[in-house]
């Protein structure tokens, strides 16, 4: 072989070698960028599936925050009792008093305070002590008042609330219900005793109270 072909053999075997060395380059170069994309693509399904997780959270939270509001108000509306417009609730109101009314009967939706008044109940129970039952008959708007006996408190103040609170008190004696706090409006009660089966329905003011008498026939 003459040295010409010699020399061209040598060229075209060098500029082959050449070529597959950038060729492997580039393909070495490549695999990074399939496997960046791949990644990406996984960053970006994990960032969704991030995203449509903390959206349905919100919904639960949102759902259950609902459902409470919903539970409380019906449970507020069930608890608290019908007011009584019959015409023995219009004449309770007119007289202050009534024998026909339950215990716990609510007869106004909101407090508007009757004058206050000191009362002698008169009965012929032979037993040494009696109840009264005592109660909210309008909005329970935070009024507090304290039962004393014979001038000494047989009780802290409390909240009159709709639902009932009983006391066990002498059949004769002083009975005061002391008016400690107004939640708004004015002090608005009733009592109910049981040795005469009547309850009173009464108001006061904070640090003034209304007296009951009990005497025996």
């Amino acid at each position: 072989m003459s040295s010409n072909n010699q020399k061209q053999f040598s060229d075209r075997t060098l500029r082959a070698a050449n070529f597959d060395a950038a060729s492997s380059e580039d393909v070495v170069r490549q695999a990074p960028a399939a496997g960046d994309a791949g990644q990406m693509d996984h960053i970006a399904e994990r960032t969704r599936k991030k995203t449509k997780t903390k959206a349905n959270k919100k919904l639960i939270v949102t759902g259950l925050i609902f459902a409470g509001l919903f539970a409380v108000s019906l449970y507020l509306m069930t608890d608290s009792p019908t007011v009584n417009t019959s015409e023995e609730a219009v004449q309770a109101l007119e007289s202050g008093m009534s024998t026909t009314l339950p215990v716990g009967v609510r007869i106004q939706s909101n407090d508007e305070c009757l004058d206050g008044q000191d009362l002698t109940i008169t009965h012929s129970s032979r037993e040494d002590e009696c109840k009264i039952y005592i109660w909210d008959y309008a909005a329970e708007d935070g009024d507090y008042v304290q039962v004393i006996v014979d001038g000494i408190a047989i009780c802290d103040p409390f909240m009159i609330k709709h639902d009932p609170v009983a006391f066990t008190v002498p059949a004769v004696g002083e009975i005061q219900v002391l008016g400690t706090r107004d939640g708004g409006g004015g002090i608005t009660y009733a009592v109910h005793c049981d040795v005469n089966e009547t309850t009173y329905f009464n108001g006061t003011d904070v640090g003034d109270g209304n007296l009951y008498t009990l005497i025996r026939e």
